[in-house]
């Protein structure tokens, strides 16, 4: 498959910190991307490619090889990997251009959560980087969350992947909001509190820990089409790394 070219980064772009109250920050860098258009044009090309992932991302994605997200990795080894406590060596870096499509209709039971990304193994923390590619803010940025009912939530995820019709009638006996239609979350409820939201910008790119329980802003599902040139698209990138004071 022809790739994009190399992704220029902006050298020019201003990073700033965006911090939680918990510990945590969010990097939030504007105008990302020297050529953003580039790389839409590159996923309008290829949208016959995008495909539908079982059970995790609620619309459709492409896979990216990693010579064309060479510029993207250096920065988060050099710059981010400063700001986050992780080291530069052994990074694991994979990305790919996503289109949240789903109606809330068509959720699974823990799509309509926000979520936190498994760890790669025990000695490693992750990282994800959201790059937004699309015009209209209205299709929404990213919520993050503190979790309230995290038992339940890990309770109702082993059920989940045995039998998702008894970890939706768990999910109803225990949290009120399974119990009203369905819906992305973009607010706090009893499950988690919302404790910060970014809003979406064409060519911002924001960089967080997976741990942070997060999600897609998704306030005006009837926006989301699986045209790109119109859609939610983005470019996420996954980073796995060893944090630096395992090392000292």
């Amino acid at each position: 498959m022809p790739e994009p070219g190399t992704i220029g980064i902006n050298k020019g772009a201003e990073l700033t910190l965006q911090p939680l109250g918990n510990g945590e920050s969010i990097a939030v860098i504007d105008d990302f991307l020297v050529e953003p258009e580039r790389l839409r044009a590159y996923a309008a090309q290829r949208a016959s490619e995008f495909y539908l992932p079982p059970k995790s991302y609620p619309g459709v994605v492409l896979d990216l090889d990693a010579e064309p997200m060479a510029d993207v990795c250096r920065f988060v080894r050099s710059t981010l990997s400063r700001r986050f406590g992780f080291l530069r060596g052994d990074l694991r870096f994979s990305s790919m251009l996503s289109m949240t499509t789903l109606q809330p209709e068509e959720l699974s039971n823990l799509q309509r959560l926000c979520h936190s990304d498994p760890p790669a193994a025990a000695n490693r923390r992750n990282f994800a980087a959201v790059l937004y590619l699309f015009d209209d803010e209205r299709l929404g940025g990213t919520g993050f969350y503190r979790w309230k009912e995290q038992a339940a939530i890990t309770e109702a995820t082993a059920l989940e992947m045995q039998n998702p019709a008894q970890a939706l009638t768990f999910l109803k006996q225990r949290l009120p909001t399974y119990n009203k239609p369905p819906c992305y979350m973009t607010e706090s409820t009893e499950i988690a509190e919302r404790i910060a939201a970014i809003p979406a910008k064409l060519n911002r790119l924001i960089f967080y820990s997976g741990d942070i329980p997060h999600s897609a802003q998704i306030a005006a599902p009837e926006l989301l089409t699986t045209d790109i040139s119109n859609g939610r698209l983005t470019l996420n990138c996954f980073v796995s790394a060893h944090p630096r004071q395992e090392f000292r």
